[in-house]
């Protein structure tokens, strides 16, 4: 949902860390490209180690939390505090909320829309679920610079964190582990 919003950030968040050139630009756009790809790999070879649920929970906790974080360093700054201290704090932070997603809502919501649907359903429940992401995406695209606009960047922040909780809510009570378990196992323990 937040991936190509994300972008739009990040790039604000490294302007004002002083990374404003093209080619400053190009370098912290190459080294974000790097991180996410090295923090799927960690996802992919933990996931059957660690479970979906606890990469789930702990990852959305963490962006959840580097979205407040977010918020408060955003406001510093809005406040006139231009201190380096603070982009570098953005940075990191952002740093952060990329790490936590590409662990926990990058891959493996992914991975899961192929396991909790029946082997009847699947193909199509599949299919839904990518209409609905990616319509979600959409949306949130369409009204994100209204919601910056009325609510400025440390308000669309904190918006985005309590939907961070909300989310860690529905994992925490809807999310079944599937590690281990075979698509039958898993079938047959949803039915119940």
């Amino acid at each position: 949902m937040w991936g190509k919003n994300l972008q739009c950030a990040a790039l604000r968040i490294f302007q004002n860390a002083g990374f404003a050139s093209a080619e400053s630009a190009s370098k912290v756009s190459l080294l974000l490209g790097v991180f996410k790809l090295a923090m799927t790999f960690i996802a992919v070879g933990t996931v059957d180690k660690l479970g979906r649920r606890p990469l789930l929970l702990g990852g959305v906790g963490v962006l959840t939390v580097s979205l407040f974080v977010l918020s408060a360093v955003q406001g510093a700054i809005t406040s006139g505090n231009d201190s380096m201290l603070f982009s570098y704090a953005s940075v990191g932070t952002l740093l952060l909320y990329v790490g936590a997603y590409q662990v926990s809502f990058g891959p493996i919501a992914w991975l899961m829309v192929g396991e909790v649907f029946p082997a009847q359903v699947r193909s199509a429940a599949v299919g839904c679920a990518t209409l609905t992401n990616f319509g979600t995406n959409f949306i949130v695209s369409l009204v994100l610079p209204s919601i910056q606009n009325t609510y400025g960047q440390e308000g669309t922040y904190k918006i985005f964190g309590l939907l961070g909780l909300l989310a860690l809510l529905s994992i925490y009570y809807t999310t079944p582990e599937t590690k281990g378990k075979t698509l039958e196992e898993i079938e047959a323990e949803l039915e119940d």
